[in-house]
């Protein structure tokens, strides 16, 4: 008994550790996971013949994204970095995938290398902003939408919506730093 309850805890725990990178999504509809997993054969077939296509790398991380396996997206979202490091939409998913498993400093470094590409849209700043926060990196996303701001006023861009979306970031990270004053 002594030995089988350390083993039941160890076997618990790894259970726990390895349950965020697996999403079972019992709602989607069968001919969805359906046609993801004939992506995931498809592209494979394609990348028998050229192991360096991006397109197919994509499809299969992208289809194993959906399906909520997040270490095999993973996988080949890194493969297609390996090839185009600056791809934008590959970029974004895996800061996506890495904060939907919780993991905030790897989401951080991926979002902040899409922000490098795309410091103008607002979309990509409130994504920065929020998975700064989370990594508890406020010094950054203060700069981040600092950056954003300057980038609009140099283009002339900066209209009521804008400015709301700005005032509600930097309301945003002065709630974080208020609740975390150790990190100042």
């Amino acid at each position: 008994m002594k030995k089988i309850l350390p083993t039941l805890a160890l076997l618990l725990f790894l259970t726990a550790c390895t349950d965020k990178w697996t999403v079972e999504h019992p709602d989607m509809p069968e001919n969805l996971r359906t046609q993801l997993e004939q992506n995931i054969t498809v592209s494979e077939a394609t990348l028998a013949t050229d192991p360096s296509n991006v397109k197919a790398l994509f499809s299969i991380g992208f289809a194993y994204d959906q399906l909520g396996d997040y270490r095999k997206a993973i996988e080949y979202y890194e493969k297609v970095l390996e090839q185009s490091e600056n791809d934008n939409v590959t970029l974004n998913n895996l800061a996506s995938v890495y904060e939907s498993v919780g993991e905030y400093d790897q989401a951080a470094e991926y979002i902040k290398k899409l922000y490098v590409l795309d410091p103008t849209s607002p979309e990509v700043i409130k994504d920065t902003v929020r998975i700064l926060l989370e990594a508890g990196d406020p010094t950054h996303a203060t700069e981040a939408v600092t950056n954003f701001v300057n980038k609009n006023k140099e283009s002339g861009t900066t209209d009521a919506a804008t400015a709301q979306m700005i005032s509600d970031l930097f309301v945003e990270i002065d709630k974080y730093k208020t609740a975390h004053p150790e990190q100042q």
